[in-house]
């Protein structure tokens, strides 16, 4: 018995637990230390970044600008969308940081983009292209607002129009590169989520479609990159699973509606599930890891060949099914024909 009234047994069985938990958390959870492009390894870059006003794209955009990109995110509030450039500035202490409009749920909208992008003179190219927005676990089946189910919708054919749009200013750039981020949710998706009918009401669940949506991002980046490759186009497309991180994407777990300040609110008022999701998931700044360092390359980002899906900043755990080159090949042929885009490579 220790001076406490502790059984030594006890302090010792605690002790240990106590340094298990923090063990896990370091290293299965939280992944590695936060990484910073150096100071101005991207000046005289554009970085375009899809869902820059929260979360991992604010995140990603703060830490590209501080390396000294010109920053572009897309938000669907011009509001939000300005608050986000504000607090970018001020934290990054850049000035060249920008928001446009996009609402990746509407075809009318991303075919629109270029042409405003363009307008605003940001730049001949664009050197970074983050598919980073998305949406997660939507309870009940919705539809973007040309019919596609949404979280297929956004999270591929939304992206993949956009990528197809933004070609000729991605082949202007000396080495441009597509960062897509996926998820380790890809896991869950086998062959049969990818073939036939992508998107018939009798087959959504909640989880089912979100897992066939980063399946179809990781796919989409293979064959982005292969069609690179053949076109002799010094360009890369690679993936990514940022982590389990804390952010709004998780808001249809949580709330039925969706609204990510009654998902906040929630969570709040039941302290434990507040701290064990807290336990559960990364920082986004953890969390933005992977995807800034995929962005950007030369000295000390990631500069290799493309085509890979990364977690943690190193090659991640591959559904064999991402490596279908016949099935890639059949998913472009639909979105091509869903969206009405076509790539010219």
């Amino acid at each position: 018995m220790d001076a406490g009234g502790v059984p030594r047994r006890v302090a010792l069985g605690l002790g240990g637990t106590a340094l298990f938990l923090a063990g896990l958390k370091r290293f299965a959870i939280d992944g590695p230390p936060e990484f910073d492009p150096k100071p101005n390894s991207m000046s005289g870059k554009t970085v375009l970044i899809t869902g820059g006003n929260t979360g991992l794209g604010r995140e990603s955009a703060l830490r590209l600008a501080k390396a000294g990109a010109t920053v572009v995110l897309t938000t669907r509030s011009a509001v939000k969308g300005q608050k986000a450039v504000e607090e970018v500035k001020a934290a990054s202490g850049s000035n060249d940081v920008h928001f446009l409009k996009l609402d990746l749920a509407d075809l009318n909208d991303v075919k629109s983009f270029k042409q405003r992008f363009t307008a605003e003179k940001y730049g001949e190219k664009i050197d970074v292209l983050m598919n980073n927005a998305g949406v997660m676990a939507i309870p009940q089946r919705q539809e973007t607002k040309d019919g596609f189910e949404q979280q297929f919708g956004v999270n591929h054919l939304g992206h993949f129009a956009l990528t197809g749009e933004l070609l000729p200013l991605l082949e202007k750039a000396p080495s441009a590169r597509v960062v897509v981020v996926s998820s380790t949710a890809h896991l869950g998706a086998n062959k049969e989520l990818m073939e036939g009918d992508l998107m018939a009401p009798e087959r959504y669940t909640q989880w089912g479609a979100y897992w066939q949506s980063k399946l179809a991002n990781v796919l989409f980046a293979k064959e982005l990159n292969r069609r690179f490759q053949e076109a002799g186009l010094k360009a890369t497309a690679v993936s990514c699973h940022p982590g389990g991180v804390d952010t709004d994407l998780a808001r249809w777990t949580i709330s039925p509606d969706g609204d990510p300040n009654k998902a906040t609110q929630l969570r709040k008022d039941t302290v434990w599930a507040d701290a064990l999701a807290t336990f559960l998931t990364r920082t986004v700044q953890l969390g933005a890891n992977t995807q800034v360092y995929l962005a950007a390359g030369g000295d000390g980002g990631y500069n290799k060949s493309g085509g890979e899906y990364f977690d943690n900043m190193a090659p991640g755990l591959l559904n064999p099914v991402a490596n279908d080159k016949a099935l890639a090949k059949e998913l472009w042929s639909k979105s091509e024909q869903l969206t009405g885009v076509s790539f010219k490579i």
